[in-house]
């Protein structure tokens, strides 16, 4: 076995039913495998290494398969035994091209397809460079997702996005696990906590708030910037603390702040984000100012959980009392972590098993008629 394609759990078979044998004296536990270009990254880590325990706990094995982002075609014959030994795979990310999907789709027919970006796009390189949108992208993701029996977005807006691409849909936000954020305490002190947690390559949109945080100074809020990640940036002199992200203490260092910040800028890849970052200070119980694009006008609801800071003055006004009442502050946080709810490990693995029983039980080349209708992939 590659190393690459990892077990969890015992695989009793991998072989199809012997010739000349009824399958009903033949049982076997069905195979699923999680297909991933990077799989340490974290939309595979919170989206589909989640499953693995509650797929085993249910009947199922799991295989864990990392395509690679090598030469496209070898990628694909390299997991050949992958493939043929798979009942489901589950792609995430993943846009495999037509001679590539034909090969994999003869070994196995049941697809998903789980997507938490604009795969369909490319995402801009530097801050205010539009989203590459060409045609010959959004065709390769149409054809991928044609194929696959199901696809599962990540957000409301992320499906609105895929459209009628997929022949079936399912929103399913990316979960966190309520257990590991502790609630934030809010206490009253003499400067404001911001919290920003995110991958150092998305520090960009940190740096477009130097302007707002500039003027909220000048106004003489007294305030700490605390960046979750693993590169401190660069915000001109402006207080700022870097708390090394780990797994194991993010729950904790967002719970010692006050307010999470979640700027973005409006564009094609941006509005198909999920949203995490939200979701993230939701669980920990803080509100939330956040720029109302995609899923982030999904989690934060304005005026409850959070406020929605509109450019260019409105970031600063996003609601000036937020800043000094610590009241404010606390029944929204209070609010937040319960609207966190929605977004419950729990749920989450809940939702997609049923999808999967459903998607294994189903004789190959069956589900769209059985359950969604005719579709004709592209």
């Amino acid at each position: 076995m590659s190393a690459l394609e990892t077990p969890m759990g015992s695989v009793r078979s991998l072989s199809r039913t012997p010739p000349g044998r009824a399958a009903a004296s033949w049982r076997r536990r069905q195979v699923v495998s999680l297909v991933g270009h990077d799989v340490a990254v974290p939309s595979f880590r919170l989206r589909m290494a989640a499953l693995r325990p509650l797929l085993e706990a249910n009947g199922f094995d799991t295989r864990v398969v990392a395509l690679g982002r090598g030469r496209e075609w070898l990628r694909v014959l390299r997991r050949t035994g992958a493939w043929r030994a798979s009942d489901v795979l589950v792609f995430q990310q993943v846009k495999l091209l037509a001679g590539e999907r034909a090969y994999v789709e003869r070994l196995c027919n049941r697809w998903v397809l789980d997507v938490d970006d604009a795969i369909m796009f490319r995402r801009p390189r530097r801050t205010g460079e539009d989203a590459a949108t060409a045609m010959w992208r959004q065709q390769r993701f149409r054809s991928m997702a044609g194929r696959c029996r199901l696809v599962v977005a990540g957000s409301q807006s992320l499906a609105g996005i895929i459209g009628d691409a997929a022949g079936s849909l399912a929103v399913l936000p990316t979960p966190v696990n309520l257990d590991t954020y502790p609630v934030a305490r809010l206490p009253e002190r003499n400067h404001v906590r911001f919290a920003w947690i995110g991958l150092a390559s998305n520090l960009r949109y940190l740096r477009e708030l130097i302007p707002v945080l500039e003027r909220l100074r000048a106004d003489g809020l007294r305030f700490e910037v605390r960046v979750i990640s693993d590169l401190l940036p660069d915000l001109r002199g402006l207080p700022c603390t870097l708390i090394p992200w780990s797994e194991a203490m993010e729950g904790e260092a967002l719970a010692d702040c006050d307010v999470g910040l979640a700027p973005l800028p409006d564009d094609p890849w941006t509005r198909g984000k999920a949203g995490y970052r939200c979701i993230q200070y939701a669980a920990a119980g803080l509100p939330t100012v956040a720029s109302p694009v995609g899923a982030q006008r999904e989690v934060v609801l304005d005026g409850d959980t959070g406020v929605w800071g509109r450019p260019p003055q409105g970031w600063g006004e996003a609601h000036p009392r937020m800043w000094e009442d610590v009241g404010l502050r606390r029944r929204m946080g209070a609010a937040a972590r319960t609207a966190a709810s929605r977004y419950a490990l729990s749920t989450f693995g809940q939702s997609y098993l049923d999808h999967l029983r459903q998607l294994s039980a189903l004789p190959g080349g069956s589900l769209r008629r059985a359950v969604h209708g005719e579709h004709t992939s592209g």
